[in-house]
């Protein structure tokens, strides 16, 4: 009995070690900036993609952000997908094209995106770009993703930020400081090291060779992931443009938090469980670095799970030494935890002091406490589906 507790004690720290070990790794790298690419001409006809569920109270100013930034030849399509609300009206009403889909049996974000994708197949577009429909391109941020898009001939994701709203509180400064963490400092460091990044939701450019090698019709709840892994695998791997960028705001409603957090951190967890070690495997066998790249730093949970984890596995330890007296698991979890609390340091003391001034430190708490509802039944369920996160407690319009 004993013997198996310091085998698994033993393993999981290693585990712990190695993840924190690569997230410690990713925020040194993010401290040196990648070399800018240049954006020299302007590329061919592009067509922005917006899926929306139920979106009319939040779309126009993204559809007049959207408009704002593109020629007379390009086209900003949204797909009311499943809708019960106005969402189509809204689009027509502010100029952009409107797509009904009306399948309540393959309801997605990804089903909405193929759709757009078949009906484009009359006439392709050079670059096809992804956009929420809660979402607001910096001044020529959409053009500079297309531009790079074509010129690099590979994919881009723009640095998609969360915001909190003037006067949230503590809380939402936590969790912007979190979105930032990880869609700048470890979607940078990941870059620094393997040459790649992953989709982070919005604000991403594909070229229409790229994009119509792939099938996003899969009803994954996480498609942005799935299709980082897909067009990865096909030598289309994501780079990231730190020079554009695209916002949103927090949510300010309980429910609206926990809706999407839950999408991300449930199905980011599930699809990595399920894939790492195949997308691994494939990886070697094909010598695709960056392939391995994006799935060991898919591997890393989100932070305050990976936090939790670690606390978790330094317990464990501790109550393996105590009963056993094998004190090398519990000192190798305390190791992950130091590396990890550093690399979080790290982040905040280089790109995190705006998002979260030392003020804003008593809600980190609450921060943590909000995050157990995404585990409740809530949060379970919002995971299974899509559903848009502003619901009637929250429905401001974002700017």
């Amino acid at each position: 009995m004993n013997f198996l507790l310091i085998i698994i004690s033993a393993g999981l720290a290693v585990a712990a070690f190695a993840l924190a070990v690569f997230l410690l790794a990713e925020a040194v790298l993010a401290l040196f900036p990648a070399e800018k690419k240049r954006s020299m001409e302007s590329a061919g006809p592009i067509a922005v993609l917006m899926p929306a569920h139920n979106e009319a109270a939040a779309m126009a100013a993204s559809l007049e952000n959207v408009r704002a930034q593109l020629r007379d030849r390009d086209r900003l399509i949204v797909v009311a997908d499943n809708c019960d609300d106005n969402t189509a009206d809204i689009a027509l009403k502010h100029g952009a094209e409107a797509l009904i889909r009306n399948d309540p049996g393959r309801r997605g974000k990804g089903f909405a995106l193929q759709y757009a994708i078949d009906v484009l197949r009359a006439a392709p577009p050079e670059i096809v770009i992804f956009a929420d429909a809660d979402c607001i391109f910096d001044e020529g941020s959409l053009q500079r993703i297309a531009s790079l898009a074509s010129q690099e001939e590979r994919p881009v994701q723009a640095l998609y930020l969360m915001k909190a709203p003037d006067g949230a509180g503590p809380r939402l400064q936590v969790a912007e400081f979190a979105w930032l963490f990880m869609n700048k400092v470890r979607m940078s460091g990941l870059q620094n090291m393997f040459g790649v990044t992953r989709f982070t939701g919005s604000g991403f450019a594909v070229s229409w060779r790229d994009i119509e090698k792939v099938e996003l019709g899969s009803g994954e709840i996480v498609e942005d992931l799935a299709l980082t892994f897909q067009l990865t695998r096909v030598g289309a791997a994501p780079m990231l443009a730190e020079d554009a960028v695209v916002t949103s705001m927090f949510p300010t409603g309980d429910d609206a938090l926990t809706r999407q957090s839950a999408r991300w951190s449930l199905g980011s967890l599930r699809y990595g469980a399920q894939s790492f070690a195949s997308l691994v495997a494939e990886g070697v066998s094909s010598s695709n670095f960056k392939l391995i790249g994006a799935a060991l730093d898919l591997i890393i949970p989100p932070l305050t799970v990976f936090v939790t984890a670690l606390l978790g596995t330094l317990a464990f330890g501790l109550l393996v030494w105590l009963v056993t007296g094998f004190s090398g698991a519990f000192s190798m979890s305390l190791w992950a935890f130091i590396l990890t609390g550093l690399a979080i340091a790290l982040g905040w003391a280089a790109f995190g002091r705006d998002a979260l001034p030392p003020s804003a430190f008593g809600g980190l708490a609450e921060f943590l406490l909000s995050k157990l509802r995404i585990f409740g039944e809530a949060g379970r369920e919002s995971a299974k589906r899509w559903t848009p996160t502003r619901g009637p407690d929250d429905t401001e319009p974002r700017s």
